[in-house]
């Protein structure tokens, strides 16, 4: 079987729930710092691969983002290159770009720039807005129904992507040695609006979201505040990344998509259900959700059957 190393920092109950997903031993926790190399280097000495998922939208009094994105990513790969690991895959953002108007981004695209002048045959992931088990998109809109704040009346662009094929297209690009050095953007072929995303959630939920619009400004101001308080609740970053589309990389050969992995996406009306059920009130609990239903909030390219149906 494979050895999966997960390195973590913090209190070991952060990743003790992750052990019991392989078999017995396969599954290593190993706390490190991302600025000590020595414990890098304990985390990847004997490994094939090396996926770098760490990122944070907002900074800490530990840590900003080039210390994260920048300058922790350009460590991991030079001490991966030097352990002899084989594979390098960078997970960034699909608006990663050196004139984004986000700090955020911003230090993502120079991350990416270390990243291959570090290890010259690394694979850059770049996803677009995520969804999944505790997302901060669907779950969000779930978790804060009642009151739910945005910006621009959720005009925002999204390409949102399940976490599960991201992961499926980390899991091949790994496999194949013919991937190496390429790039991948992986984004959702429709495009849909923030306003889109919470029609569809109340629709699944059967419950109607109170979506309050913030003018940004004010919005950005009370998240300054906020981000004075000890504990997270938001920052002023998180606000920027809330106006800021997803914007693949148009007119580039060089960058690979889904469809080069042989991966077809899952259709976000289908598979949002199952992680946001538990947001709907006791009476509808397990109600499914009708073909009727969904044909009616947005028409498929393709006509649904009962298989399709996540209840």
């Amino acid at each position: 079987g494979t050895k999966v190393i997960i390195p973590y920092r913090g209190l070991y109950e952060y990743a003790r729930h992750l052990r019991p997903t392989g078999d017995l031993g396969m599954i290593v926790p190993m706390e490190f710092d991302i600025r000590n190399p020595k414990q890098i280097e304990e985390c990847v000495r004997y490994s094939d691969a090396v996926i770098n998922l760490i990122g944070r939208n907002y900074e800490t009094k530990n840590f900003n983002f080039d210390q994260v994105h920048v300058e922790g990513a350009q460590r991991i790969a030079e001490i991966s290159r030097e352990a002899g690991v084989s594979r390098l895959i960078h997970v960034s953002s699909i608006n990663a770009r050196t004139n984004a108007h986000s700090d955020v981004l911003v230090s993502k695209a120079f991350g990416e720039q270390r990243v291959r002048e570090s290890f010259p045959g690394a694979n850059i992931v770049r996803s677009a807005t995520m969804y999944g088990y505790e997302d901060e998109l669907l779950n969000n809109i779930g978790k804060f129904k009642h009151f739910y704040m945005t910006v621009n009346n959720a005009q925002q662009k999204l390409r949102p992507v399940c976490v599960s094929d991201v992961a499926h297209a980390i899991d091949i690009i790994r496999d194949n040695e013919e991937t190496i050095g390429q790039t991948y953007e992986l984004y959702n072929q429709k495009e849909y609006s923030r306003k889109d995303v919470v029609d569809l959630v109340q629709f699944l939920i059967h419950e109607k979201v109170w979506q309050v619009n913030v003018p940004p400004k004010l919005l950005r101001l009370a998240a300054q505040i906020a981000d004075i308080l000890p504990f997270h609740y938001t920052s002023q970053h998180e606000v920027d990344l809330m106006s800021i589309d997803d914007v693949p990389t148009a007119n580039d050969p060089s960058i690979q998509t889904f469809a080069d992995l042989g991966i077809q996406p899952h259709t976000l009306e289908l598979a949002a259900l199952q992680y946001i059920r538990h947001y709907r009130p006791s009476q509808h609990e397990e109600d499914a959700m009708e073909p009727k239903g969904y044909k009616a909030f947005r028409k498929l390219p393709v006509p649904v059957s009962n298989k399709d149906i996540v209840v």
